[in-house]
């Protein structure tokens, strides 16, 4: 017996309004002509409901309480929230020695989290150590990586968790942002003077 059960609806069965991404929302599922149907309701509908689970309703399965995913809005990951660090991850790449391997190795890692990097396979380093290779298809760029897994032990990955907290700690870019300002004022302020 196949069982197919579908995927969650963008709006309330009941009145039709729209879930917000994250929004709660219930589920219910039924048992009907032998066959899964799944119904979903705002959290206001779900409390006008007769047929609550539990109440001897007939046809109902099993239900819960969910948060409603827009992939739209899931998949929209602004650039300035990942950009500083892929740009750490290649300035790593290209650093190069120890350091550069387990601090590009720690981005991929997040990126990966994030979606923007997808592990592709793995892979034996040809030379030497035979350590592993990770590969990552970084989908902003549209490019794959060869990163070097550094096999870190726990001590040094917190010290380079450390490093990278340093490199992009909110306060850093707001100072960045802040001397660009700065500088571009200073510019306008020199082009006013000449003039």
């Amino acid at each position: 017996m196949e069982i197919n059960i579908q995927r969650e609806s963008a709006q309330c069965l009941k009145c039709g309004a729209s879930f917000q991404h994250e929004e709660k929302h219930h589920s219910l599922l039924k048992i009907e002509d032998k066959d899964f149907l799944r119904e979903d309701y705002c959290l206001g509908c779900w409390s006008e409901r007769s047929d609550q689970p539990g109440e001897g309703s007939d046809g109902v399965y099993s239900s819960w309480e969910t948060r409603y995913h827009d992939p739209s809005v899931a998949t929209a990951t602004p650039q300035e929230q990942f950009l500083p660090l892929l740009n750490l991850c290649y300035e790593s790449i290209v650093e190069g020695g120890s350091n550069g391997e387990s601090m590009a190795y720690m981005c991929a890692l997040i990126l990966r989290r994030q979606k923007i990097f997808r592990f592709v396979r793995e892979e034996k380093e040809e030379e030497g150590e035979r350590r592993s290779v990770l590969v990552f298809l970084d989908k902003h760029n549209g490019t794959q990586m060869r990163i070097v897994d550094p096999e870190l032990t726990d001590a040094q990955l917190q010290e380079v968790k450390q490093r990278l907290e340093e490199k992009i700690s909110p306060e850093e870019q707001a100072s960045e942002e802040e001397d660009q300002e700065a500088q571009e004022a200073e510019a306008e302020g020199r082009e006013a003077d000449d003039e």
